[in-house]
C-alpha cells in the first residue's frame, strides 16, 4: 500500500460561529497557529475533538499494531491478538483511503 500523506498534526478544535453560519455555533479544526483548517465547520463538540485527535489516534494505532505483531504468542491470547491486528489494520487502511 502506498501511504497517502495527510495534513500533519497536531490538530486543534476551535469554537467558531456566526461567519457564514448566522446564529450557528460550531467548531473548526485547525492545523497551525494561522488557523488554517482541515475542517471548517463541525456542529458537535465531541465530533470536533474526535476529528482533532485523528493524527494522534493514527500514530497510536500504528504503534499498537506493530507492538501486537511482536507480542509473544505463547501467552494464550493468539486469537485476540490476531483479531485486534486485523481490525486495527482495516482501520489503518480506511484512514489511508484504501477501503
Amino acid at each position: 500500500m502506498s501511504e497517502k500523506k495527510h495534513t500533519p498534526g497536531p490538530w486543534v478544535a476551535r469554537l467558531v460561529g456566526g461567519h457564514g453560519f448566522a446564529g450557528q455555533t460550531g467548531y473548526a479544526i485547525d492545523y497551525n497557529s494561522d488557523q488554517e483548517q482541515v475542517v471548517d465547520f463541525v456542529y458537535e463538540e465531541a465530533d470536533a475533538h474526535l476529528i482533532a485527535a485523528a493524527p494522534d489516534l493514527l500514530a497510536a494505532l500504528k504503534y499498537a499494531v506493530d507492538a501486537l505483531a511482536h507480542c509473544a504468542a505463547d501467552k494464550g491470547y493468539q486469537g485476540m491478538q490476531t483479531k485486534a491486528v486485523r481490525q486495527a489494520s482495516a482501520a489503518l487502511e480506511k484512514a489511508g483511503g484504501n477501503s
